[in-house]
Order: structure tokens, then sequence, then C-alpha cells
């Protein structure tokens, strides 16, 4: 797998992600070449997408 283009704002992070011409979104590992997923569904995850309880 060639690297591709970052779509997240940070540089020194250990993970990428992009989306394909099709929609699709994968994330690899930049130090893993051989490490990488794709979907064509993805979710936000952190702090401001936790649920909390009432």
């Amino acid at each position: 797998m060639e690297p591709a283009p970052n779509d997240s704002d940070e540089t020194n992070e250990q993970y990428g992600t992009f989306t394909t011409g099709g929609g699709d979104t994968v994330v690899y590992d930049t130090e893993n070449p051989e490490a990488w997923l794709q979907s064509s569904y993805a979710v936000e995850v952190g702090p401001s997408s936790e649920r909390t309880s009432a």
C-alpha cells in the first residue's frame, strides 16, 4: 500500500486517515505500512461523541 494524503491536521501522529474516491475511510499506521483498515462506514470517537446518562 502506497502512502496517501492524510485528512487529519496532525502530522506527528502514529495513525492517519483518508477517504477514497469511492467514499470509504482508510485508517493506517504511519510506522507500519502493513497495518491498515478500510471501511465504508466510520464514526467519530472521543469525548464529544461519548453518551452521557441522565
